[in-house]
Parts: structure tokens; C-alpha cells; sequence
């Protein structure tokens, strides 16, 4: 019998690999804007970056806006070809689209300057009496181009050119995105919460159950049995928590009254972490959820969050909705708990002399240490 707290652990991978003391990430690198500007360099401009779903990019002229790391990205349909360009006007830098999403031509809301497919500015109000820009001028004004590609419904979007393909880069982890596109196909929630702590302690938070009993003794506890099967590779890790009785009984219930095609390959809770900041959860295979830890400062992340159902027999009426309401009110309340969690570190780990010891049931955090520090050219 575990104590309250305990968390058993099953062994599936080298993720679980015994942590040397020195592989842990050192204090400073959450709150040093030093190591934040290297993250920003090292990482998040040359990693792939999730960036939204082919859900919104149907269409001609649709498209998605992405912050990564301090870059503005807008994804746009073109023709039907996807394209990544800065979301920033080349005339005097106002932000181009300021939706999440939308249709509608790359136009600056400021002077009325648009963009086509190739970022180059075709229309420049007044351009002849203002500017006379020739063909070549404009091209040179062209907004940045980055590099793109979906996986299933998921969207990516890579800053610097160069290095491992998406398909590469996700590895064994594609394969569930492709699946997970195929089953979950109806959103329910999307939004945005600011967090006042570094990027790496959220999805630190996602990595590991061993603060369910003492973070979220009634909104996660009571649906899980403290099993955490890990596995994982050089890169991204993946944690299976095991439904309690209470909580086979609670999503079989929401899977019958909704009508819900559920799929039988994630029968449990599956978390996936996609480096650099990519969280992906499936719950009984009837609900997923989709998180980003978005770094915005030293010591300040933003946390963008989706959530899907299956496809559904019923997919209106009053029950459907209460189910979905339930559902976002349970989600924001963990993700609060989460959010005072990681906050109190962050004011915590500016008094820290040492790095933390995860211990061998936080073995996700040593993968992810690892991870990080290779990305950041440390040597372990």
C-alpha cells in the first residue's frame, strides 16, 4: 500500500536513467535574462514550436498568430500552401494581425500597407507620391519568412532554417499527434493564462504526479491511482497515470452520455512533453488537452491551453454543454493550483544556492534537464 503521497513508478525507458546531482539545471538559469537571451537563441529559435491547428487554416487568406519567444509569427493558407511570416508590418513595426485567428489579407492596421503570399508588401497607399518604390524596393521590405510544417492537425513553425525536419524532430511521438488529430476533432476551450514564473518551471509542473496529493488533493488526486509509467527519448518524454475506480466510473459516464468515439489507444491519463514547451494530455481517449509554456520574459511564460473532445454523437444541447462547463471549470482549477505552485518556486529559486534533486519518481525532469542543457551547449 503507497502512503498518500507515494508515487510508483514503472520503468519503460532510459528516461528513468539514475540523475547525477550536476545535471541539474543551476538556479540562475530561471530568473538570469543572460540565460533567458541564450534560451531565446539556442532554443526557441531553432527548435520547432508548435504554433496552432490546421483547424483554422481551411481556408484561402486564413490564418493563426503565434508569440514564440518574442517573435510575433502569423501562419497563413496561401492557395492552399501554408506560409510563415513575421506578424510585423515593415513600414514602422505595428503588429499586422492582432487576432488568434481569422481571414482576411495580411494588411497593417496602422497605414493600410498589405502583404501577399511571399511577405512582400504589394500594396503601399500613396506609394507613388510617398515612396516610389520599385518592384525590388518592395521585395526588399519583404516581412521574414520562417520555416513551416503540421503534423496531423498540428501546426509548426521553426525561426532559424536548418537542422531536423518536424517529422525528425518528433520522432515515435509522431505518430500519436496523427492519431490524436484523427480522434479529437471538436475544441471546446482555448485560452491564455499568464503565469509570473520562467517557462521551464511550467512545464516542469506537467512532468511529473509526484505534487498531486499536496497541489491537487480534490481536482486530480481522486480520478488516478499513483501509478506514472514513463518512457521517453533523447528529447520529449511520455507519463501514463492510471485511472482510479472514481475516475473510470466519471469519464465512462461522460463517454456514454455524450455518445463519445473515444479511441482504445490511450485507455489511461497520457501526458507527452514535446521539447522545448509542447504538453500533450489524453485522457480515458475521450478528452485531450494541449498546453504551451510561451516564454515572455525572464521569470514570466505565458500558458495557451486547448481543449478537445472526441467526436461525438451529441455534440449540442444542455447536457453536452454542462459537460464541457464542468469540464473548463475542473481544467482552470488545476491550472490555477499549478500556476501559486510554480509561482512560489519562482520567488523561491532566487534564494537557491544549488540546483533541485528531483528524485528517481521525477524522472521526467532529469530527461528534460538533459534535453535543456545540450540545447543550451552545457556539457553534463
Amino acid at each position: 500500500m503507497l502512503d498518500p503521497g507515494g508515487v510508483q513508478m514503472v520503468d519503460t525507458a532510459a528516461a528513468n536513467t539514475p540523475p547525477r546531482l550536476e545535471e541539474a539545471v543551476a538556479p540562475a538559469a530561471y530568473h538570469d535574462p543572460e540565460v533567458y537571451a541564450r534560451e531565446v537563441e539556442r532554443i526557441f529559435r531553432r527548435s520547432w514550436l508548435f504554433a496552432g491547428f490546421t483547424d483554422d487554416l481551411r481556408n484561402d487568406n486564413d490564418y493563426i498568430t503565434a508569440e514564440l519567444a518574442g517573435t510575433s509569427v502569423m501562419v497563413r493558407n496561401v492557395g492552399g500552401a501554408l506560409r510563415a511570416l513575421h506578424n510585423v508590418c515593415s513600414h514602422r513595426f505595428a503588429k499586422i494581425h492582432d487576432k488568434p485567428c481569422g481571414n482576411g489579407r495580411a494588411t497593417c492596421p496602422y497605414h493600410g500597407w498589405t502583404y501577399n503570399g511571399d511577405g512582400v508588401p504589394v500594396g503601399i497607399p500613396g506609394n507613388e507620391s510617398f515612396f516610389g518604390y520599385d518592384r525590388a524596393q518592395r521585395e526588399r521590405l519583404a516581412l521574414r519568412r520562417f520555416e513551416v510544417a503540421a503534423r496531423g492537425r498540428f501546426v509548426f513553425v521553426r525561426l532559424e532554417p536548418g537542422g531536423p525536419s518536424l517529422d525528425e524532430h518528433l520522432g515515435d511521438y509522431g505518430p500519436i499527434l496523427d492519431h490524436a488529430s484523427e480522434m479529437f476533432t471538436d475544441r471546446f476551450d482555448d485560452r491564455t493564462m499568464p503565469w509570473a514564473t520562467d517557462w521551464k518551471i511550467g512545464v516542469e509542473s506537467v512532468l511529473e504526479v509526484y505534487h498531486v496529493a499536496s497541489v491537487h488533493p480534490e481536482t486530480f488526486k481522486p480520478f488516478f491511482k499513483p501509478v506514472w509509467e514513463v518512457s521517453g527519448t533523447a528529447e520529449h518524454s511520455r507519463g501514463i497515470a492510471a485511472l482510479s475506480e472514481t475516475g473510470e466510473r466519471y469519464w465512462n459516464g461522460l463517454v456514454k452520455h455524450l455518445g463519445l468515439r473515444r479511441t482504445e489507444r490511450h485507455r489511461d491519463y497520457d501526458n507527452l512533453m514535446i521539447f522545448p514547451n509542447l504538453a500533450v494530455g489524453i485522457t480515458h481517449g475521450a478528452m485531450m488537452s494541449v498546453q504551451t509554456y510561451d516564454p515572455v520574459a525572464p521569470e514570466r511564460c505565458d500558458l495557451r491551453f486547448r481543449l478537445f473532445l472526441a467526436e461525438a454523437d451529441k455534440r449540442d444541447g444542455p447536457v453536452r454543454r454542462h459537460v464541457e462547463e464542468a469540464l473548463k471549470e475542473v481544467n482552470w482549477r488545476v491550472l490555477e493550483e499549478d500556476r501559486a505552485i510554480c509561482e512560489s518556486v519562482q520567488r523561491g529559486i532566487r534564494q537557491a544556492s544549488r540546483p533541485a534533486v528531483p528524485g528517481a519518481n521525477e524522472a521526467r525532469i532529469h530527461a528534460f534537464h538533459r534535453a535543456y542543457r545540450s540545447w543550451m551547449g552545457e556539457r553534463s
